[in-house]
């Protein structure tokens, strides 16, 4: 029945069995149980020309023969009779179908006539007894004698040493059942195979089931259990005529092995036409006329030669077996095609359901190993050899296979179960844009390693106004990168979008892309490129056509005639792009740069780089407060910190990746003293994220970073003059540069000249913003070490990063890395999805803003406020230095103490932050110092990153599923303020004096600024610069790097409104990883790491 439904399912072509399973299941299937099922075929026709030789030597062996002796007896002269039989079939083939069909109506008749004079003589016979055979007659008693088993040994013809077993007997019987395929393996002979197979087929299987059952029962109730015994020729005994069984077993024999050659050759040749194997070729030939395959069927009489050599009864075994497989396979086909609900599976025959295709399959299997279950196994293992060899060596193949209907089936009800990935179990779903192969294709293989297992899209976007004549392109396209994905083995989907302007096809893409709950959650975009673009732009003139312009193989272009030029990507287009992704669409971004010299793994162990790079670096984001407070809340953004870690150990996961290359965690401080504890804390975090990596941590102030040295510390010495250039050309346009620059030569040129004039001098050259030139010449000294600040504030406003828009008046920075145990809580919600949220962000106390000009427009002139009626100013330096300052909250510092001139007034306390000891940290209410968490205010402050440590890391112990398992710690009260010194703006360089009792402990590590120049530190410095040290930190690390995961500083939103200001954030970038090799920038908007089991 299933072979039915299948065959008038469409149209069958030459094959037999074969084609029906390879255009069911697959070619893996269908071409290895056809090879399987050939080799049967084979063997059948060899066993069936020894039985017909068997037959001939027991009527007319010159030693067994019944009616003659003339037949020389013997292993060889039985393989040369044989032979001859063989090559009588082959010859018949030879000659043509019209031939064997003719040959096989007579035999037909012969058999058909032989068979039914069976149970004609049991009726008509009288009992006798001869030659040990026992005739009965029709005999209920005899019937009876012979309804049970009754096995014994040594029968007549039997070759089995041991005892006869059912499972013997079921598989020398089987083969006599391989004739339900002898009309499917003709189908490319029959006018109509869809009508004449099931016809045919059901109507052999009726007649076989008809005359077995009469020949065997009317034989088991004539015939005595003993007769069958004695006498292999038993039939002829007690037939009519002799003769005529005679004819029946030669008509039998020889049509079997006469329908085994032409079969079986027209089952290679299907084979070999598919092309499945290598070498087969040669078989597909056939005649012009007829397409007799004459190869296959030299071939086919070639190895039935060889069958013959084996035992008969261990032929029919190997043959049982490889029927019940076909069977089983055909079942299978049948049942996974009805599961399947495939619209286009009507076949014409009805008599069938899954059910009973289900039973037939179990059955086959269950009876191959209740046969022989050595047998099976190798058969079962020679399978899955030829289908593992099918696979891996046949190009694919356009027959549609029913693996594809179940795994839509299985897809589709998954999908719908599936729901928002929780974070115990988040894996990178990458959207990575492309437009070009030539130049992207190693960022495609990097993003596929990095998706471990994963959701990895391809996005691509065609950019044209006229969308109607882009179809066709879009479709090549979508062609395309979907066969580079086939061939290269890449794991991936591919995304083609048409829009008339790049961010709106980009849009769409991330909206669109993945299905039900999966869906990316980073979206990966190159570097900006000046010549380049990251989508594919179509134009033309009006009366030009379109021709194809680019290609995804290939960098080169045809441009149409007539078309229009097409311009590169703006910088407004590309920072929109980033804005969007980052505020409106909330999802995790990496951008890559220089992926096109990236050094992937050599099988080989050929590689020059040694490292898989990690630099998390800190973006601190400070929050403006009120009025009311005057404290600022400085939070930083764990989920980015953690993600980066978390995409190099998957990518370290990789074995190609892990065999090549070493993963280390590079981080920086700022000073020496905090080396090892940050190395600690950073080795701690490690740990509890079960990440195993290289921990390095590097320091600013050591002398080797020439950029600090000149930016921080204004030195001017020889030995840093190759940087001075590199320095002045990426700063010397900053307007707050120029300040600093000024602010030093007056400081050097103060212990010469009088300080005030310097300072009314400075003032008139510099335009500090937020104040009149006029009133300039008026400040004191620290007012204008307080307008420098606001100039460095302005600029970091302006050209910065906010990756925590959602939380009001945010900046974000960078910070060197020294984790405090005061800084902030990470929080994020309970499903993962959001980044930290800020109801849980402890204070993190700095300098009151002085941001904006309306808000210092509208506070009270402070001249003569005195420091004890104002609160005490406090930045949370990156300090740990035990030998800090230590100044008292009532400590006054008398006018003209400070070296660096008279104009230190009381005016100057305003700005002068009071530094504490442990010992002496209350107000004078003698209430302990706390951070106070303020109303965050919307006064806009800047962004950067800082050198501020991260702080320590805390695992959640409370109930699972009420925040999130790991974060930062936070103190109640900070232990290192104590330690801290105020702010560079609140002071000048030895304008504080310490107190006799703290002389001894005044001393700084080393790399601190000199006194001689305006003060800075990392946290101070707008992202310009500090992407300029980092940079240069970075190149001096990387040497045998092979890709750097690195924090992304994100545009203020807003950037892209302005070209200049676009311009500016993409050229800071550009100062970051300018000379360093591969680097994948990354920033997160969900948190991705968890403790929770």
């Amino acid at each position: 029945m299933s072979l039915s439904a299948i065959a008038t399912n469409g149209t069958v072509r030459g094959g037999g069995a074969y084609y029906l399973i390879s255009r069911s299941l697959g070619p893996e299937f269908g071409g290895s149980i056809g090879i399987v099922f050939y080799m049967g075929y084979v063997f059948n026709t060899g066993m069936n020309a020894v039985g017909l030789i068997d037959c001939f030597l027991q009527n007319f062996g010159s030693i067994s023969g019944s009616l003659a002796n003339f037949l020389q007896e013997g292993f060889w002269w039985s393989y040369l009779w044989g032979t001859i039989i063989l090559v009588f079939c082959t010859a018949i083939c030879l000659a043509g179908s019209s031939i064997f069909a003719r040959a096989s109506n007579g035999l037909l008749v012969i058999l058909l006539v032989a068979t039914f004079s069976i149970p004609l003589s049991a009726v008509f016979m009288k009992p006798f007894y001869r030659e040990g055979v026992e005739f009965t007659g029709l005999s209920l008693k005899t019937l009876a004698a012979n309804l049970k088993p009754h096995l014994t040994k040594g029968a007549a013809g039997s070759q089995l040493k041991g005892k006869e077993n059912f499972q013997d007997l079921f598989g020398i019987l089987f083969p006599a059942t391989g004739g339900i395929f002898a009309g499917a393996s003709m189908s490319g002979d029959l006018k109509n195979p869809s009508k004449s197979i099931p016809k045919g087929t059901l109507s052999g299987l009726a007649l076989t089931f008809v005359t077995y059952t009469l020949v065997i029962l009317a034989m088991a109730a004539s015939i005595t259990r003993e007769s069958f015994y004695n006498n292999v020729n038993v039939i002829q005994i007690v037939n009519f005529s002799d003769t005529v069984i005679l004819l029946g077993e030669f008509a039998t024999s020889f049509f079997s092995a006469l329908m085994g050659v032409i079969g079986s050759a027209k089952l290679l040749q299907a084979i070999a036409r598919d092309s499945l194997l290598p070498g087969l070729g040669l078989f597909a030939q056939g005649t012009k006329k007829n397409d007799e395959p004459v190869y296959a069927i030299f071939l086919t009489f070639t190895l039935a030669q060889l069958a013959m050599l084996f035992d008969i009864n261990r032929i029919a075994s190997f043959v049982t077996m490889i029927y019940l497989m076909t069977f089983l396979v055909t079942n299978l086909a049948c049942f996974l095609l009805k599961i399947g609900s495939a619209p286009n599976f009507r076949p014409s025959f009805h008599y069938f359901n899954w059910q009973t295709a289900a039973a037939g399959a179990l059955v086959s299997g269950i009876s191959m190993y209740f046969v022989d279950g050595l047998y099976a196994t190798g058969c079962v293992g020679i399978l899955l050899m030829l289908f593992l060899l099918i696979h891996y060596t046949t190009p694919p193949k356009p027959w549609g296979d029913v693996s594809q209907s179940l795994i839509y089936h299985q897809v589709r009800k998954y999908l719908l179960r599936l729901r928002q990935e929780h974070v115990k179990f988040w894996r990178p779903q990458i959207l990575l844009f492309v437009s070009d192969l030539d130049r992207q294709y190693k960022m495609v293989s990097f993003c596929n390693s990095l998706k471990k297992g994963a959701l990895f899209v391809l996005g691509h976007v065609i950019v044209t106004d006229d969308f109607s004549p882009a179809v066709s392109e879009a479709r090549r396209q979508q062609s395309a990168w979907t066969k580079l994905v086939e061939y290269s083995k890449i794991k991936a989907f591919v995304n083609i979008a048409i829009s008339p302007a790049a961010e709106w096809g980009m849009r769409n893409i991330v909206l669109n892309s993945g299905l039900g709950g999966m869906r990316p959650n980073i979206v990966v975009i190159d570097q900006f490129r000046e010549d380049q673009t990251l989508v594919e732009t179509l134009s033309q003139s009006s009366n030009s056509k379109w021709r194809r312009r680019s290609s995804v193989f290939g960098s080169r272009h045809e441009t149409p005639e007539g078309a229009v030029p097409v311009k590169p990507m703006s910088l407004q287009t590309y920072v929109t792009i980033l804005e969007d992704l980052l505020f409106k669409l909330r999802i995790n971004v990496a951008v890559a740069k220089g992926f096109e010299d990236l050094e992937l793994p050599d099988p080989n162990g050929r590689h020059t780089k040694k490292y898989i790079d990690l630099w998390p670096i800190q973006m601190s984001a400070e929050l403006g407060a009120d009025t009311e407070s005057k404290q600022n809340v400085l939070t930083t953004n764990f989920d980015t910190y953690t993600l980066i870690l978390q995409l190099g150990c998957i990518l370290n996961t990789v074995p190609s990746w892990k065999k090549t290359y070493r993963l280390r965690v590079a981080v920086f401080v700022e000073y020496e003293t905090d080396v090892d504890d940050e190395r600690g804390r950073v080795e701690a975090l490690l740990e509890k994220l079960r990440i195993e990596a290289e921990v390095s941590v590097f320091w600013l102030a050591c002398g080797d970073v020439k950029s600090y040295r000149i930016i921080v510390n204004g030195d001017t010495s020889a030995e840093v003059a190759d940087a001075q250039d590199n320095v002045q050309s990426v700063l010397g346009s900053e307007e707050w540069w120029q300040g600093v620059l000024k602010a030093r030569n007056h400081s050097h040129s103060s212990q010469e000249t009088d300080a005030m004039s310097d300072d009314v001098q400075l003032n008139r050259e510099a335009t500090w913003p937020g104040s009149p030139s006029q009133d300039a010449a008026n400040r004191p000294l620290p007012q204008r070490v307080t307008g420098l600040r606001k100039l460095i504030q302005s600029n970091r406003r302006r050209r910065s990063v906010s990756s925590f828009r959602a939380m009001g008046g945010v900046n974000l920075g960078m910070q060197t890395h020294r984790l405090l145990d005061a800084f902030v809580d990470y929080d994020g919600d309970n499903s993962s999805s959001e980044s930290s949220d800020d109801s849980d962000l402890d204070p993190y106390i700095s300098d009151p803003e002085i941001d904006g000009e309306d808000e210092e427009n509208e506070r009270q002139p402070r001249d003569n406020v005195s420091g004890e009626n104002e609160p005490s100013r406090l930045f949370v330096r990156s300090r740990s230095d035990d030998q800090s300052l230590s100044i008292s909250p009532s400590t006054r510092l008398p006018e003209q103490s400070s070296p660096g001139g008279p104009g230190v007034d009381s005016a100057t306390q305003q700005v002068i932050p009071s530094i504490v000891t442990e010992d002496n940290a209350s107000p004078k209410s003698g209430s302990p110092v706390r951070p106070i968490r303020p109303t965050m205010s919307r006064s806009a402050s800047s962004n950067r990153f800082s050198s501020s440590p991260i702080p320590e890391a805390k695992v959640n112990t409370g109930e699972e599923g009420a925040g999130p398992s790991i974060m930062f710690a936070s103190n109640a009260s900070p232990p290192r303020f104590s330690q801290k010194l105020d702010s560079i703006y609140a002071r000048r360089p030895s304008a504080i004096a310490p107190s006799p009792s703290s002389a001894q402990s005044s001393q700084t590590a080393s790399g601190f600024p000199g006194p001689a120049s305006v003060p800075l530190s990392f946290n101070d410095l707008p992202s310009r610069a500090q992407h300029l040290i980092l940079n240069e930190l970075m190149v001096q690390q990387s040497h045998d790097t092979a890709v750097i995961f690195t924090t992304l500083p994100s545009p203020v939103e807003g950037t892209s409104l302005s070209e200049q200001d676009s311009a500016s954030y993409v050229s800071d970038l550009e100062v970051l990883w300018q000379g360093l090799p591969p680097c994948l920038l990354v920033h997160s908007n969900s948190m991705t790491v968890t403790m929770n089991l």
